[in-house]
């Protein structure tokens, strides 16, 4: 940065989704509200280690304003974006909003509204020829990003009135709305040390209606989008039920899993952004489900009914993402389900769901190395509520987000590794599921729930205000964040 020069002044039931009614399951005693996540979202059995684990969710939606629970608020620093100058182009116009949005949103700064009195103390066609210092810090404001654009580039101008010092940004193509998202990470690092998420994309599940009366009534897909649910694209064309997708751990990896119905039991399949074909990855009979991959892409664990019941198993991998040796089950218990499974950054542990000892609660396993006779006991994590699903490990390792049942209703709640204490993230009358972190450990992404809805939220642990993802039609489930 340079310092400032002086300046002068359709209907479902809950036990089903276009699939078998839990009637016809040949595992009376299995609690399949555990295998997907919370109560609102079952394994669907059709025939016995044949048709095992299709998705069945429903429960209420988020229309109504979300509130959190928490203590304090991290105190925001105010940002004045100026009105875009030089142009009225419509595009030009929509990329001040993106830039806007993610600046608003990334857990550090807010948007001070445009001010007249503002605008004319920006001097153009150079913001940096006359800053009037004074008036920004009567204004109480410390920061501002005066922005440009003409019919083929946008640009940027950073003006730090508190520390007295400027950057000018490299112009980006008018019509790059990726660009500005990477813009908008490039001035949260500049000004708060902090590398952004907005450049990220997200994954996740849409289940419509089918408008081919010969098939089935419902499908479900995976697609991607921005992280501001932009840019939304289809990466597969499903026969039956995609579901539970996730990026391969890897920076900026165009290679991604998820699992499908499509061939009748389910299975895990890897794919890439950049070839369509689809493969099966893990080789072994029966049913497999929730998949998590190791931080470091050395492992791969999964829920099978391959041993009888649906039980927690490990793949080892390598560094191709290939099978290593055969899985190993880590853990099994009569007459309980297992599901869920969640690493730690450094790989040596699972967090998982569990129902052994009556209702779902999230348990904390140590992964030995397979020559040990003696399999590790799980340690039981989530006390405060007796309903527990859905856990996610955060990447810097200090948190656990997960779905809990209070007062009726499904919440997104935060495990502290340091405190061990429990507590609340949302509120609301809709159910929350399926959290997931983003890099930055701060953010997280989860899905409302209700008979016939099911819409995507962005949270960050600072502002405590949910934003719900715009992405069209159907029912939006099992997101995920790209790695970065």
């Amino acid at each position: 940065m340079n310092h400032l020069t002086s300046a002068k002044s359709p209907k479902i039931n809950d036990r089903e989704w276009g699939c078998i009614s839990m009637n016809t399951t040949p595992f009376p005693n299995v609690d399949f509200r555990l295998i997907w996540r919370g109560e609102m979202v079952h394994f669907i059995l059709s025939q016995l280690l044949k048709y095992f684990f299709l998705l069945a969710i429903c429960t209420l939606h988020a229309h109504q304003e979300l509130e959190v629970r928490l203590g304090t608020k991290t105190h925001l620093k105010p940002i004045y974006l100026t009105t875009l100058h030089a142009s009225t182009d419509t595009i030009a116009e929509d990329l001040r909003s993106v830039l806007a949005y993610d600046l608003a949103h990334n857990g550090y700064s807010s948007i001070v509204p445009v001010l007249d009195r503002a605008e004319q103390k920006i001097s153009w066609p150079d913001p940096l020829s006359r800053v009037d210092s004074s008036f920004w810090k009567k204004e109480q404001i410390p920061i501002v990003i005066a922005i440009e654009a003409t019919r083929e580039k946008f640009a940027a101008t950073l003006i730090h009135i508190e520390k007295g010092t400027t950057k000018r940004y490299r112009e980006i193509p008018i019509k790059d709305r990726t660009a500005i998202h990477q813009l908008a990470d490039a001035i949260q690092k500049d000004l708060f040390g902090v590398q952004g998420i907005a450049s990220l994309r997200i994954l996740f599940s849409q289940r419509l209606k089918n408008a081919d009366s010969r098939g089935q009534e419902w499908f479900s897909d995976i697609w991607m989008s921005d992280w501001d649910g932009a840019n939304a694209k289809r990466l597969t064309m499903a026969k039956g039920y995609c579901m539970s997708p996730g990026f391969f751990p890897t920076p900026k990896s165009s290679t991604y899993y998820f699992v499908s119905t499509n061939r009748g039991q389910s299975k895990i399949y890897r794919s890439s952004l950049t070839d369509s074909k689809v493969e099966e990855w893990i080789n072994l009979r029966g049913n497999q489900m929730l998949p998590a991959m190791a931080k470091d892409g050395s492992m791969i664990a999964f829920i099978t009914d391959a041993a009888g019941r649906p039980d927690l198993f490990l793949q080892p991998l390598d560094s191709h993402g290939k099978e290593i040796g055969r899985p190993r089950q880590l853990f099994s218990a009569p007459n309980a389900t297992q599901a869920s499974p969640t690493f730690s950054p450094d790989g040596r542990q699972i967090a998982f769901v569990s129902d052994k000892e009556g209702s779902p609660r999230i348990y904390l396993l140590d992964i030995r190395d397979p020559r040990e006779s003696r399999r590790p006991d799980p340690k039981l994590l989530t006390r405060k509520n007796r309903e527990n699903t859905s856990p996610a490990w955060s990447p810097d390792g200090k948190k656990l987000a997960y779905s809990a049942r209070a007062d009726g209703v499904r919440q997104i709640w935060i495990y502290d590794f340091a405190s061990h204490e429990e507590w609340q993230l949302t509120s609301g009358p809709e159910n929350k599921e399926n959290p997931a972190w983003a890099p930055d450990s701060l953010h997280l992404i989860y899905n409302t729930e209700t008979r016939d809805v099911s819409e995507l939220y962005v949270i960050n642990l600072h502002q405590q205000e949910p934003i719900q993802i715009n992405l069209g039609f159907g029912q939006k489930r099992f997101a995920s964040w790209e790695i970065r």
